[in-house]
């Protein structure tokens, strides 16, 4: 039996956090940035996406990379170009994370930060969507990224908004509102609720 969890929330939710919890249950996880970081990997992958924002991919030690410096420019100057990158790249890093997920058996976990806007989440057996008070997470994501309380908030405004989402048999809301242990039991008891 295989069944792949997609654990997913704003940012400065927590989820980097839940899933390390998760790893520590012994749960085998995978995580979408590290994904796309596999993807980077492979030259037919940087040729794609190099063309279809019109950059010049660079040399780094012999190995065509993709610029991200100019990618970056790119899609943060244009709207349409960023939509271009996210329709091409984000069903590409789901193939292959789902791919990876489903060789394993039991419960297997996937970090996924745009699972919604993606429209991902009916590719997933159920989803754990972490959350906490708006004022936690950008004071987190703002010390973590580097980056100003309004620059984080500007980057919230374009997420989903998670406070629409009703639990069900598929959407777990879990809570990140304590320390390490409390959200470590409200992990587990997600978990009991599905086995």
């Amino acid at each position: 039996m295989n069944k792949v969890i997609a654990i997913t929330g704003g940012i400065g939710s927590g989820k980097s956090f839940a899933l390390k919890i998760i790893k520590k249950l012994g749960y085998k996880s995978f995580s979408a940035d590290l994904t796309y970081k596999q993807l980077l990997k492979s030259k037919r992958f940087v040729i794609a996406v190099s063309n279809l924002l019109n950059v010049e991919p660079i040399t780094v030690d012999g190995k065509l990379c993709l610029d991200k410096n100019a990618v970056s420019a790119t899609v943060f100057s244009d709207k349409t170009k960023l939509k271009t990158l996210n329709d091409f790249t984000h069903p590409k890093i789901m193939e292959k994370m789902l791919s990876q997920a489903k060789k394993y058996d039991g419960l297997v976990f996937c970090e996924v930060p745009l699972l919604y806007e993606g429209g991902f989440e009916n590719l997933f057996d159920a989803v754990f969507v972490i959350m906490r008070k708006d004022e936690e997470r950008f004071s987190s994501a703002s010390k973590r990224d580097g980056k100003t309380i309004e620059q984080i908030k500007s980057v919230a405004l374009n997420q989903f908004n998670y406070t629409n989402l009703q639990e069900n048999k598929h959407t777990f809301i879990i809570e990140n509102d304590q320390d390490e242990k409390a959200l470590t039991e409200k992990i587990k008891d997600a978990i009991n609720k599905i086995i």
